[in-house]
């Protein structure tokens, strides 16, 4: 049906169709335990690598939308149709540099969808540039001698900003991965999972590496181990917040109820 977009339009070793297993499957078994019809389900993505998921491989209603405003236009979905369940595809230059202010504003109004980051560390689509997530001293094409500013943690960025389930693991983490966007979609409220996703291309190294790094730098949260514990190129991943509060639609419906009374 797609042609030349099969077996896939992205560079060979690429997290992004990996992704995109986890949430089909996360989906399809939403469906299947849930009975969730799969007309309730709606993506939306922004510009970027990851984009090119809804407008290539997915029957689903989707819309690929200006970069960084896809939580926007999910918001204006389910404002016209409050059950649906939105999933938003974006990366972490798409949600954290452009669509920065729409990320925080959507995780404080807690809106009731689904934010699924692939964060590759860079730009990936445009060259390889440093992004807000490209660690400190890491040279990139904009940055050959290092990048000399400090990375957002955008776990933390979404639980300060009111999100009510968030979650971060990697492409080296595949049923975790599935169990968190399953849990997310399920959520009342806005869920975020950060999915630490490769780039070979940009990074200049092998796939196989790469998540053979993720798995040694990845560190279980638990009691015993947070961010202190840290040491140099380690990261947490695990389930970071998960909270039951007031969600958006719920609390504007009320407030037309009563005025409706």
């Amino acid at each position: 049906m797609y042609g030349d977009r099969f077996p896939t339009i992205f560079c060979p070793g690429c997290g992004i169709g990996q992704v995109l297993n986890f949430t089909l499957n996360s989906v399809d078994q939403i469906v299947q335990q849930d009975g969730v019809s799969r007309d309730r389900f709606f993506f939306a993505t922004g510009v970027g690598c990851s984009a090119r998921l809804t407008s290539h491989y997915m029957e689903f209603d989707s819309i690929w939308s200006l970069h960084g405003r896809a939580p926007a236009v999910a918001t204006g979905a389910i404002l016209a149709r409050p059950e649906l369940k939105a999933i938003v595809f974006t990366g972490d230059g798409d949600a954290a540099a452009i669509g920065g202010n729409h990320f925080i504003h959507v995780c404080r109004r807690n809106l009731d969808m689904t934010l699924i980051c692939m964060n590759n560390g860079l730009y990936g689509m445009t060259g390889g540039q440093s992004a807000p997530t490209t660690p400190r001293g890491i040279p990139s094409t904009t940055s050959p001698y290092g990048n000399v500013e400090n990375a957002f943690d955008l776990c933390e960025m979404a639980i300060t900003a009111g999100a009510s389930y968030v979650a971060r693991w990697t492409t080296a983490h595949p049923q975790q991965c599935i169990q968190a966007i399953k849990k997310g979609i399920r959520k009342k409220g806005l869920a975020f999972i950060e999915i630490m996703t490769q780039c070979p291309t940009h990074w200049k190294e092998e796939p196989t590496k790469m998540m053979k790094k993720f798995r040694s730098q990845a560190v279980r949260l638990s009691k015993e181990k947070g961010k202190e514990s840290l040491k140099k190129d380690q990261f947490l991943v695990g389930e970071f917040a998960d909270r039951d509060q007031p969600e958006w639609l719920e609390t504007y419906q009320k407030i037309i109820d009563r005025f409706q009374q």
